[in-house]
């Protein structure tokens, strides 16, 4: 097909015609995938607050980092969000092979946006630890990352209960 282009219209003109049809085609398709893409996005994300309601289970691990060297840290409990921006619950911390915190009562107040990120802060025994939170649009399971200096955790809440 192409050499029968070339021999009626001449070398020079097919050249010019076959890259503005590809160059047509192309954008395109990137309008229609860029179109589906974005309406996508924006049904699979719905989050807010309420998105969090439920008791959670978590674990994590992780090290506490210092200049002078690192040291493990674990952790274990559960959390109770109200789908209102705030969470009570328990955890059990050992740092270093030493339980710093035994079922110790928690306190949290989250703010979860539309696109399923977020912050969660809690409260144990009088400290603050601030997470970013990624929330699963169901809102089935959360991952954690602390952000406080110093200490590097990652942490994965699974639903268990919706009350």
């Amino acid at each position: 097909m192409l050499r029968s282009v070339l021999s009626k219209t001449g070398a020079g003109r097919s050249i010019a015609l076959l890259p503005s049809a590809c160059s047509l085609a192309t954008a395109g398709t990137l309008a229609l995938i860029g179109t589906v893409s974005t309406a996508g996005i924006a049904a699979a994300h719905a989050c807010s607050n309420a998105t969090l309601r439920g008791t959670y289970t978590l674990a994590e691990t992780g090290w506490s980092v210092s200049p002078g060297g690192a040291a493990p840290i674990s952790l274990a409990g559960f959390d109770v969000y109200d789908g209102a921006g705030t969470g009570t619950g328990a955890v059990t911390v050992n740092a270093n092979g030493v339980v710093i915190y035994d079922n110790t009562p928690v306190t949290s107040t989250y703010t979860i946006s539309e696109d399923c990120t977020g912050t969660i802060v809690f409260n144990v025994a009088g400290n603050l630890i601030h997470f970013n939170v990624y929330v699963s649009p169901s809102g089935d399971q959360l991952r954690l990352v602390r952000t406080d200096p110093g200490i590097v955790i990652s942490e994965t809440e699974t639903r268990v209960s919706r009350r």
